[in-house]
């Protein structure tokens, strides 16, 4: 069995109010809408809410791709862990997407998979 690897993307995350993220879960397992959890997300400007849609499709999009074998954490630089990664990994700007101890900064999606893939290869 092969181990999964460890994605951490260090990245502002925008906060809305709304269902808590296991509530959110069960009504959409549930196939029922419930209210939005992306409420009052429209008051921040829009290039932060441009930001905060693109990680979340990187995201989606690398969980799809990988599946088990990537675990993907997203990590917001203001919590307690994020200051903490930030200042080990000397973190300067955002997205910064760290795997095996390899930094890549910024939206380079082949740097991106190229680390990925030598990730995978070594483990």
């Amino acid at each position: 069995m092969v181990k999964a690897l460890c994605l951490e993307v260090i990245a502002p995350t925008l906060q809305g109010m709304g269902l808590c993220a296991p509530c959110d879960l069960m009504f959409s397992q549930a196939d029922v809408d419930g209210p939005s959890t992306e409420t009052g997300l429209e008051e921040y400007p829009q290039d932060w809410q441009a930001n905060h849609h693109r990680l979340t499709d990187w995201v989606y999009e690398l969980a799809d791709r990988h599946g088990p074998q990537l675990r993907i954490k997203v990590i917001d630089p203001q919590s307690p862990a994020g200051l903490l990664k930030s200042v080990r990994h000397r973190v300067r700007r955002y997205p910064t997407w760290l795997i095996n101890g390899k930094k890549i900064v910024g939206w380079d999606r082949p740097a991106l998979e190229a680390a990925i893939d030598a990730a995978r290869q070594e483990a």
